[in-house]
């Protein structure tokens, strides 16, 4: 098949890192795939099919082709009323008009949900928000990583180091990220004493807001692909404090392929990972992920339990259940 991924800008976020996975394994299984986007060729990320930058999505710029899936909600209806595809998908990695910084377009959204077409959906829970209320049909396309680029370089490693190295991922101004809730946890563990390194990274700059809740020791802004690798190769923990909006972030699993065990929020997006394969806590309970993020430190035999589990898991998000997905929506006709 002849796909045709229709983006808005290739600037560094987790979907679009999904978006080129999928674009990239595609072609790899024989299919001609390309990328057409508004924005330039990243730097962050290395890109295994071709891109093509446009001005506007319409019949004038958009290649013909059997399937264009349309990626972001700004993509939709221009990619629909070109025509230039037999078949055309909504690729949603989560329902934009409850993430803050852009709930004011929900109606521009709305419009977008409202096309008649297939829509390709990051997790199951999803398909309950949208079934019902917009058309379908809805396929899910289950998250998937490339776990063997994050694999540590100690996997028989039994223990966190002394004193440990706590990550938290993500912008401090994206509400929907919880930032600020780990930051407040990591605050009380400081507060009872404890001594860790604060790793982030983010894919903006660290400012003064942040700095408020506490010292961090390392700060890596709109990291590549190969160095988010690396930095999570440095961690011993992960807490990651996302709030519902979250359609179905990487940095759990990736952590998980490198090795370190994880302190989530129990949302509906991260149901497919399993009970056992890290610490569940209440969304906005700092208080909770700090208790948690502590047991975890100071148990080796739970910590060493957690990170073989994190292994296995893992590896079981793998990219071809994806594409095999993915193919599968692309081949039926109605």
């Amino acid at each position: 098949m002849k796909i045709v991924y229709v983006v808005e800008d290739l600037g560094i976020a987790g979907g679009v890192k999904v978006i080129v996975e999928h674009a990239e394994g595609l072609a790899a299984r024989g299919h001609d795939v390309s990328i057409v986007t508004k924005g330039p060729p990243p730097e962050w990320i290395r890109v295994g099919v071709p891109i093509v930058q446009v001005t506007e999505f319409s019949a004038a710029t958009l290649p013909r082709a059997d399937v264009h899936v349309a990626t972001w909600y700004t993509t939709v209806v221009p990619t629909v009323e070109a025509h230039r595809a037999e078949r055309v998908f909504h690729f949603s990695q989560g329902y934009e008009a409850i993430y803050p910084h852009v709930a004011a377009h929900k109606e521009e959204i709305d419009r977008a949900y409202a096309q008649k077409i297939p829509k390709l959906l990051i997790s199951e829970h999803l398909v309950g928000l949208f079934e019902g209320k917009f058309p379908g049909s809805f396929h899910v396309v289950p998250q998937a990583i490339r776990a063997a680029d994050y694999a540590p370089h100690d996997p028989k490693r039994a223990r966190a180091r002394r004193p440990p190295a706590v990550g938290v991922v993500g912008p401090f101004e994206g509400l929907n990220k919880g930032i600020r809730v780990a930051l407040s946890a990591l605050s009380r563990l400081r507060a009872e004493g404890r001594r860790f390194f604060l790793h982030r990274a983010s894919q903006t700059a660290l400012s003064a807001d942040e700095l408020s809740y506490g010292p961090c020791d390392l700060y890596v802004k709109g990291a590549s692909v190969e160095r988010m690798a690396d930095w999570y190769r440095g961690l011993d923990l992960l807490v990651h404090p996302s709030f519902e909006a979250e359609g179905f972030p990487l940095p759990p699993l990736e952590a998980m392929a490198a090795g370190v065990p994880v302190v989530l929020t129990a949302i509906p997006s991260f149901d497919p990972i399993p009970r056992d394969a890290a610490s569940w806590v209440p969304p906005g309970d700092d208080a909770a992920m700090a208790l948690e993020a502590a047991r975890l430190l100071d148990d080796e035999a739970l910590w060493a339990s957690r990170r073989a589990r994190g292994f296995e898991v893992a590896a079981a998000f793998s990219l071809e259940n994806a594409l095999d997905a993915l193919e599968k929506a692309f081949q039926k006709t109605s």
